[in-house]
């Protein structure tokens, strides 16, 4: 690794066209296999024994705590797609409920014996990694509660606000501590430390770290300045990240990624010295950008753009389209890939390759969020393959491809008018003429507005409904022409939505129990069926700071009846108005596992815009929520609800009433 010492002062290659046609050029590096050799960071780029080193890679988050099948399983899976990195977490803070930990207490850690713990399983990945040439990025915290993190340090110390890990003198020793831990531990398998493995290609202080208090960028660029500045004193060779999702401190912007909405300053981070380089994560559809596509681009443009002045690497780290969003992810992954690559990123890093399970009921890894990647030799691995070849130095001949951005294979379409959208993903050619056929007629389509894209207006009633076939044929400057076709469900218009679920909790709860928090808390008790208000409701009984822009309290029902009909769900939240002036409500709904989100942000409400209602000669702020749950097939029956605050400061009873799922009306 190039250290602060000894790091290359001379400038970035200016035109990232250059960069990339070079090292596109450039026979495959030998593979070092084992891994023997540090990657270093020279300038803006990383190198390898003496040349660019850029890289395919992926993420998994379950390799320190399962099996030997499933952990060889994910690495000989991506040994074979050409991924040379893994990004996995070296954390275990708590007793997860799988049982494995590393550090069990605050300050407490593991034995380093062969016993079945989350340290051990994390010699174990090390080690397989190690033999099989595959570099990994080991993350130390978590921003988000899982496995611990952030969180659980906060609620050792007896503290009640995420930020504190950051501001709180005894946490910062605890997290040194903890890396000191990790990396002066010697592997049980290799007999080599953490801190002196070749494999270990990066210490990533955390992941996704956020400071929302601080919305000048100040605390964390500090943090992160102390943090890698004493990892550099333990481990000297190895690569150093803070591992954000890549906020941006940008003034008057008004896009809350750009703004330091989240209190993180990427221009400032990727500028420190001993951060080699930073990360980008891409979740567009978790974000609310409904652009998925043309936005993720310009997001990744902007980052490389922005490292190319601090003259520092950038890895489009972290990124996924959820297969249950009506969202061509193929389209997609090779675009962000393409404007990865061809602008120069050091790589590209797909969330996230699962496999073999023995633990789960089909033997299979579960796909809870609905980004899955595995090898299983579909067109989503082929285009992933492709691009990691390509990032690796290999030549690689990628196929032209017509892809529908709109209507999406075996979706359904319930609008009376649409567009239908094609891009046309062509290499070395352009687009002459792009024609659809559907409903037995064609249909000349246009990119009316320069951006790749070729779309025209359809009629649903003129296409004919139910089960269609929709084809595109692009003919391509050469003369030749490359076809797609795809199926979709043309449906009749919704007249109305009828319900089939209501929810009156006069027997209970109903199933509805606590789930999760995100710096928020729950009461006790947490949730309970109440008829305080006259008629039966729900109550969710939470504390919210006021400090944050996203506090957060989860309902959660593993059984709400006629889940497979519904299309849509509503309710109304109740708040006592009574000392509440300022803030916002921002609630949604969730399915699958709680990560398939729906309509984030789309019921966003200042307290001083919603309706006030007298409930027995007292005043609630009254909140209808409506949300669009979309083809719910695959996911469920599990409903999440989020009850989030934005700057409210309140401490009490949420009441819900009125909770009600709805059928279409045809």
């Amino acid at each position: 690794m190039i250290t602060l010492c000894t790091r290359s002062p001379g400038p970035m290659l200016a035109l990232p066209l250059l960069l990339t046609t070079t090292l596109a050029a450039l026979p495959a590096l030998a593979a070092d296999k084992p891994v023997s050799s540090f990657v270093k960071q020279e300038g803006g780029q990383l190198a390898l024994n003496g040349k660019p080193f850029r890289f395919g890679g992926t993420n998994n988050y379950y390799m320190h705590y399962k099996s030997n099948e499933a952990i060889d399983d994910v690495l000989d899976n991506a040994a074979a797609m050409g991924l040379k990195v893994i990004r996995i977490w070296g954390f275990m803070d708590g007793i997860d409920a799988s049982g494995f930990t590393i550090q069990p207490e605050l300050g407490k850690y593991v034995p380093t014996s062969k016993a079945k713990n989350a340290l051990e399983r994390l010699d174990y990945t090390v080690s397989q990694a190690k033999k099989k040439g595959i570099r990994v990025v080991l993350v130390m915290t978590n921003n988000w509660p899982n496995f611990g993190g952030m969180p659980q340090y906060v609620k050792w110390a007896g503290g009640s606000q995420h930020d504190e890990f950051y501001t709180r003198p005894e946490l910062r020793q605890a997290y040194k501590d903890y890396v000191k831990f990790i990396l002066t531990h010697k592997n049980q398998y290799t007999g080599v430390p953490y801190n002196k493995e070749p494999a270990i290609m990066t210490i990533q202080l955390t992941n996704e770290a956020r400071a929302q208090t601080d919305k000048s960028g100040d605390l964390l660029v500090n943090w992160t300045r102390e943090m890698s500045d004493y990892v550099r004193t333990l481990a000297p060779k190895q690569l150093i990240s803070l591992g954000s999702e890549g906020f941006f401190c940008r003034k008057g912007h008004q896009d809350w990624t750009y703004n330091c909405n989240e209190g993180v300053d990427w221009e400032r981070i990727i500028a420190l010295p001993n951060i080699n380089y930073e990360v980008i994560h891409m979740y567009t559809d978790q974000w609310g950008k409904k652009d998925a596509e043309q936005w993720g681009s310009q997001w990744i443009k902007d980052h490389i753009a922005a490292a190319k002045v601090a003259n520092k690497p950038t890895v489009l780290e972290e990124y996924g389209i959820s297969t249950t969003l009506p969202y061509n992810r193929d389209l997609i992954y090779e675009r962000w890939n393409r404007v990865a690559y061809e602008n120069g990123a050091a790589g590209s890093m797909f969330w996230i390759l699962t496999g073999k399970d023995p633990e789960s009921k089909d033997g299979i890894y579960p796909d809870y969020d609905g980004y899955r990647i595995m090898n299983d030799g579909s067109r989503t691995t082929q285009i992933l393959k492709d691009y990691a070849a390509k990032f690796n130095g290999q030549a690689v001949q990628l196929s032209d491809k017509a892809y529908f951005a709109k209507p999406v294979n075996n979706w359904k379409v319930s609008d009376a008018e649409f567009d239908a959208s094609v891009y046309p993903m062509l290499y070395g050619t352009t687009a002459k003429s792009v024609t659809l056929q559907v409903g037995g007629k064609s249909y000349p389509m246009q990119d009316s507005d320069n951006d790749g894209y070729y779309t025209v207006h359809l009629k649903s009633a003129d296409i004919g409904y139910g089960q269609q076939q929709f084809k595109v044929d692009v003919v391509k400057s050469d003369g030749s022409t490359v076809s797609e076709t795809i199926k979709a469900e043309i449906n009749k218009p919704v007249l109305a939505y009828e319900p089939v679920t209501v929810y009156d909790f006069s027997q209970g709860t109903a199933g509805w129990v606590k789930e999760g928090t995100w710096q928020a808390d729950w009461k006790n008790p947490a949730v309970e069926a109440t008829k305080e208000l006259g008629k039966p409701m729900l109550k969710a009984n939470v504390i919210w700071s006021g400090k944050n822009d996203w506090e957060e309290v989860k309902l959660r029902n593993m059984r709400v009846l006629n889940f497979r009909k519904s299309v849509r769900m509503s309710f109304d939240t109740l708040i006592p108005a009574e000392g509440i002036f300022t803030g916002e409500l921002r609630p949604y709904a969730a399915l699958g596992d709680g990560w398939v989100k729906l309509d984030t942000d789309k019921n966003n409400k200042a307290v001083g815009d919603l309706e006030r209602v007298n409930i027995g000669g007292k005043m609630f702020i009254k909140h209808h929520v409506e949300i669009n749950m979309g083809d719910v097939a695959g996911r469920g029956p599990d409903v999440f609800i989020g009850l989030v605050g934005n700057k409210l400061k309140y401490d009490g009873p949420i009441y819900i009433d009125n909770l009600t799922f709805y059928a279409a009306k045809r």
